[in-house]
């Protein structure tokens, strides 16, 4: 096998598991042999003659603390869990290896790598020598059990819980200009566990903990929410999701075992109500338009409708604002998640320039920020908002919004709303 480090009657084979560090070849690894001994394999350099290493006894603990890069390079090295080490010279011509035991302080006889420094990666050795996928640990797991302990999970009750918390995730980094995703890793019994990768949500873990203790002692959480940019909305569907389904969550961070947040279905229900209330008033950075132009959106309708394809040239504007106005597109209900033209699409397709201007007044009032905004405003209809005050309503209601941008969208908003006050039709 090619993946044999040395052959040695004190060691029998040893195998490369996962190499750590590649300089040419792999420069620090682990083994493990026959009866499952595992070492970690360290190159301290070459001589004039052969190759020479370190082989240190490591616990299977221990490794996946190295792999998940709770400690590092030069804490495994020198914090050794025996009082003895090997080290190898592997001769170059003779193809012959000498091993010599060591006592672990002599492991301070070469310059060791400065303190702090991880591993790259985690990447296994396959059996022909080549190198695999890399391993991913997880960051943070999360457990859902059913709050009735008779009660069978489901499978959809799980997908409803991840996807309400992923929803909430994306709101909480993109309110702070952060860009990541959760990549599931692993899953595993225990009621449901789901281990995943998520490298930003370790620097939302003091938000998290502080909003799960004043959620805890049932403290009121609207204000610590505006000024932490905590979206309304999605932690309303993560509470309701908990409640339907009848759950238990919670938050782990796998690196340090800590528990981030936790969410019981009895205190879900006790904020479903009051969140319920701010929820729809509240609104996203995701559901406020920032394209000005309506004529310029049903064009962009049209021409998805027609072709199916949007570009530079068929649309006439940059690659920035057709995403604008697709967006704009969505807001109004004449485009789907998918951008695919829905059935109110097709009806603003067919209609004449006033008819669009009424069928986009009515989507619009219909929209969740035009209706947040009359209810903040406590109007009865478009038709009584004052587009003046779409700057202050951001301000009091959008709390995930730059300043700058925030006065950017008002005067969208102020412009939609001047336009499309003029063709409303109360029904």
């Amino acid at each position: 096998m090619k993946n044999i480090f040395i052959s040695h009657k004190l060691f029998g084979n040893l195998v490369i598991r996962n190499v750590y560090e590649f300089y040419d070849e792999p420069r620090l690894f682990s083994v493990t042999n026959e009866v499952a001994s595992i070492y970690i394999v360290y190159w301290i350099g070459d001589s004039t003659d052969s190759s020479n290493w370190f082989i240190i006894p490591i616990s299977p603990g221990r490794l996946e603390m190295l792999e998940r890069k709770r400690i590092d390079i030069y804490s495994v090295l020198t914090e050794q869990e025996q009082s003895f080490f090997y080290t190898a010279n592997i001769y170059f011509d003779e193809c012959s290896v000498s091993i010599e035991t060591k006592d672990a302080q002599d492991v301070y006889d070469i310059a060791l790598p400065k303190k702090g420094l991880g591993i790259s990666s985690v990447v296994p050795m396959l059996v022909n020598g080549g190198l695999g996928n890399p391993i991913e640990y997880s960051t943070h797991e999360i457990h859902v059990e059913k709050s009735a302990k008779k009660s069978i999970l489901d499978l959809n009750h799980v997908s409803s819980i991840f996807d309400s918390f992923d929803v909430f995730y994306q709101h909480m980094i993109k309110a702070h200009d952060f860009k990541d995703k959760i990549r599931p890793v692993a899953a595993r019994p225990g009621s449901f566990i789901l281990s995943f990768q998520a490298e930003k949500l370790a620097d939302f873990e003091p938000i998290l903990n502080r909003l799960y203790n004043l959620i805890l002692n049932r403290k009121d959480i609207k204000k610590f929410m505006m000024e932490n940019g905590l979206d309304f909305q999605s932690f309303f569907y993560l509470l309701n999701s908990v409640i339907e389904t009848g759950t238990n969550f919670e938050l782990k961070n796998t690196n340090t075992d800590e528990v981030i947040f936790d969410l019981t279905k009895s205190a879900a229900e006790f904020y479903l109500n009051d969140i319920r209330r701010s929820a729809a008033t509240s609104v996203s950075g995701e559901q406020v338009p920032q394209a000005d132009i309506l004529k310029t959106i049903f064009k962009i309708v049209e021409i998805k409708w027609s072709d199916n394809s949007l570009d530079t040239t068929n649309t006439g504007l940059s690659e920035r604002h057709i995403y604008y106005y697709l967006h704009a597109s969505r807001i109004l209900g004449f485009i789907d998640q998918h951008r695919n033209v829905t059935v109110s699409g097709q009806q603003l397709i067919e209609a004449d320039d006033n008819t669009k201007l009424k069928i986009a007044a009515k989507n619009f009032e219909q929209s969740h920020c035009c209706w947040a905004w009359i209810q903040w405003a406590e109007v009865n209809n478009l038709s009584e908002l004052d587009p003046c005050s779409a700057e202050q309503f951001l301000k009091e209601q959008c709390f995930t919004l730059s300043s700058k941008t925030l006065a950017r969208r008002a005067r969208t908003l102020k412009n939609w709303c001047l336009e499309l006050k003029k063709h409303y039709i109360a029904y």
